[in-house]
């Protein structure tokens, strides 16, 4: 998918300076491997990249705790000196991130990015993958992307536990929970213009790309204020692109019409918590999580992620997926400019998959082989046999690009 003419606003550069966020768990045998395919890419033409490592998540949580007393607000997912580096990038790449309900004082690391760098647009592409089948009948070919709104709605994060008495008085509504033992209340915060700028990216992407289609994923028959606002701002929009055909859907026909036909969808735009569940959804249907990329992006900044978790209970044991994030990484390269050398590792990731050998054990489980347990490779020998479709004497320099990559991903040091 090309990104840049349609987000992309900084200017071509001789270098570009990327943060590395390798994350917690198994995000840093992610990141290892991608490592390992990022440099053969540049051994091989010569990537303009300068990587500097950042770190957030729960290690970094568990640091601070160590460092600082409770209260402090030193104590964070995100330290400052991260937040500078990224400040400082031109884009980020991060691998998986640990979250951890519960903990008190804990914030969500990719919230507060969302937040800080007002990355609004989160992109999650859902397109087949040769030598992926599709779990549905027929195995349809899909190409969609969906647009999900970054910075509001349910994670704008304005939550009351216990509500505020004063609440109750706010609006009739809240009459007939007066008198319950304990209410929780999560505010879905909308604003005309998060709802604008999401729409009219999408609109513009669908033009600038060629689509015909894009579908607008709603509750507004139930939610009338806030997704009844999307709505309408989507509707009156869509006068403005008279080439293109704007479908209003409700959300819950959406999840239902993605396992139908999702051949059908081209360009989806929704409100944030709607498009975190849909978006997972349509991962399902070329290959799963293990391939799913996300972009957050935003005016002056972007971070690419893989849309996985950090899977705790395989930290460290290198048996995740390295695709995901190097889905991610083809989306950043197409974000700096780097078009040729986003289609390179494209193809060197499509090559690998037809070949069918050297895949994780998802790949070969999900793909119905009986055999997965024995055939499955680890993330590194899949990261490998993906670098030496772009690097065909690979072998001739795996040990020293091994050794940098394992250097760039330590994780020792950090509290797990």
């Amino acid at each position: 998918m090309d990104i840049r003419n349609v987000l992309r606003v900084k200017e071509t550069k001789p270098r570009y300076k990327v943060a590395y966020i390798p994350g917690d768990d198994a995000g840093f045998d992610v990141m290892e491997g991608a490592m390992i395919v990022l440099q053969a890419m540049d051994k091989a033409f010569g990537l303009p990249i300068d990587w500097v490592r950042a770190d957030m998540g729960w290690c970094m949580w568990a640091k601070s705790c160590q460092e600082y007393p409770e209260g402090d607000p030193r104590r964070n997912t995100v330290p400052e000196e991260t937040k500078q580096i990224l400040r400082e990038s031109d884009a980020a790449l991060m691998a998986a991130i640990t979250s951890k309900a519960g903990v008190k004082g804990f914030k969500s690391a990719i919230l507060q990015m969302r937040q800080l760098f007002d990355l609004y647009i989160n992109l999650r592409p859902a397109k087949s993958m040769p030598g992926i089948t599709c779990p549905l009948k027929g195995d349809p070919k899909i190409d969609l992307v969906m647009f999900r709104e970054n910075t509001e709605d349910l994670y704008a994060a304005v939550e009351f536990r216990p509500t505020p008495k004063e609440h109750f008085d706010m609006h009739p509504g809240m009459a007939r929970f007066k008198d319950k033992e304990e209410v929780a209340v999560s505010w879905k915060v909308f604003s005309n213009e998060g709802c604008e700028r999401i729409i009219r990216a999408a609109f513009e992407y669908a033009k600038a790309t060629g689509r015909t289609k894009v579908v607008c994923a709603t509750k507004a028959n139930v939610i009338r204020a806030t997704d009844g606002m999307f709505k309408e701002i989507f509707l009156n929009m869509a006068k403005e692109y008279p080439d293109i055909q704007a479908i209003d859907e409700n959300a819950d026909a959406t999840a239902m019409w993605l396992i139908k036909n999702p051949q059908d969808y081209q360009v989806i735009v929704t409100p944030n918590v709607f498009g975190d569940i849909l978006s997972d959804e349509a991962s399902q249907l070329v290959g799963g999580m293990g391939f799913a990329p996300s972009g957050n992006i935003g005016k002056d900044f972007a971070l690419f992620e893989p849309s996985h978790g950090s899977v705790p209970k395989y930290a460290h044991q290198y048996k995740i997926n390295p695709c995901g994030l190097l889905n991610a990484a083809t989306m950043m390269l197409e974000y700096l400019g780097l078009e040729e050398a986003a289609r390179k590792l494209e193809a060197a990731i499509s090559a690998v998959l037809v070949e069918g050998k050297d895949l994780t054990y998802d790949v070969f489980r999900d793909n119905g082989d009986p055999d997965w347990e024995k055939k499955a490779v680890s993330t590194l020998d899949m990261a490998r046999a993906i670098a030496r479709k772009i690097l065909p004497d690979y072998d001739k320099y795996d040990a020293e690009i091994s050794k940098k990559a394992k250097e760039m991903c330590a994780w020792e040091h950090l509290p797990q």
